[in-house]
């Protein structure tokens, strides 16, 4: 099985970024992955994953303008969890392996809306055929249609989300406009997780 065969060709655009071999192989053998499984695939066939320019995924890399999974993981992750990525709007998807008690393997989200983690039921395989068929900007319904497309264009590349005031989670989300800039990833997670800064 290819990376390819479980993104490509469905009706969003998905950009498989090369992978860094010796960096593969240095994340094949940390998190004990191969070609077998769906995430031994992320890490061993891909520098990242990028969907309709909204949702990241990471994979072996180490070039400055993307992010390596098992660096960032080091970084910014907690036992019981693998970061798998995250999307421009400020949400992060994470494989549950053991942090919460319910579903091990199953795709956690954390939601800019709530400040919460969100198990979305589904296994690696279940994102892949999300992320290669899904509809995305449904997910994002908490924007309007003209608002996620606006956003989507701004193009902030892999290491940037997107800093919305008011934020997601305040009723003044849906009544005033939105001021929005592009953050370093980095800084991100730290309003995030600060335990982790």
């Amino acid at each position: 099985m290819e990376l390819g065969d479980m993104l490509l060709n469905g009706k969003n655009r998905v950009e498989i970024i090369p992978v860094d071999a010796a960096c593969a192989a240095i994340n094949a053998e940390y998190y004990q992955a191969d070609g077998s499984t769906n995430f031994g695939l992320l890490i061993t066939q891909s520098g990242g994953v990028v969907v309709n320019g909204v949702v990241r995924l990471l994979g072996s890399n180490r070039d400055p303008q993307f992010r390596d999974i098992n660096m960032f993981n080091i970084k910014f992750g907690s036992a019981g969890t693998v970061i798998l990525g995250d999307d421009i709007f400020g949400g992060i998807f994470a494989v549950n392996t053991g942090l919460f008690s319910d579903n091990l393997g199953s795709i956690m989200y954390f939601a800019p809306d709530t400040l919460e983690w969100e198990d979305t039921e589904l296994q690696l395989s279940g994102l892949f055929a999300w992320l290669k068929d899904g509809d995305m900007a449904g997910y994002y319904g908490q924007f309007s249609a003209e608002e996620y497309e606006r956003l989507r264009a701004m193009n902030i590349g892999f290491n940037k989300v997107l800093h919305i005031m008011p934020p997601q989670w305040s009723a003044e989300f849906k009544t005033e406009p939105h001021d929005v800039r592009a953050i370093d990833i980095d800084e991100y997670y730290r309003l995030c997780f600060q335990q982790n800064a």
